[in-house]
């Protein structure tokens, strides 16, 4: 399998001990997506505590997710390469986050495979170091 071209979904969230930490205000989430990407749609979920999102980036990749504010702030990327994804963490640490060791993350295959592991987003580096981190994890669960 080639692992640059495969897709899942990516959860990324708050740690455990500070679930809060990121300061996620839907509203400000989604006028800040608006100001980062040519195209955005935000839409409220059912519940109060949720926004589903598309936003689309001048290159043309879409980030189709959604955020949810609840119990633990989370970000939700539904379906993107380890490539597509660092795009958007790299513009969630260093431009929307107030610090960037806050990151959190698994895929749908650790949890289909019950790997509830907390694996780290690198707090420095840019997207090549993250996408390493991220291609690295799908090798390890998709293995």
């Amino acid at each position: 399998m080639d692992i640059t071209e495969y897709t899942s979904a990516f959860l990324l969230y708050a740690p455990a001990k500070d679930p809060q930490a990121w300061h996620l205000d839907l509203a400000g989430f989604s006028e800040a997506l608006q100001a980062a990407f040519p195209e955005v749609r935000c839409v409220p979920e059912d519940r109060p505590a949720a926004l589903s999102f598309w936003a689309l980036t001048s290159e043309g990749v879409v980030f189709d997710g959604f955020a949810d504010v609840e119990t633990r702030h989370t970000i939700m990327l539904t379906e993107n390469t380890a490539t597509e994804a660092s795009e958007f963490i790299v513009w969630l640490r260093d431009h929307y986050l107030p610090s960037p060791d806050l990151i959190r993350y698994t895929t749908e295959d650790a949890v289909t495979r019950g790997l509830d592991t907390d694996w780290r987003v690198p707090s420095r580096g840019g997207r090549e170091q993250i996408t390493e981190e991220l291609e690295q994890h799908l090798r390890v669960v998709t293995s």
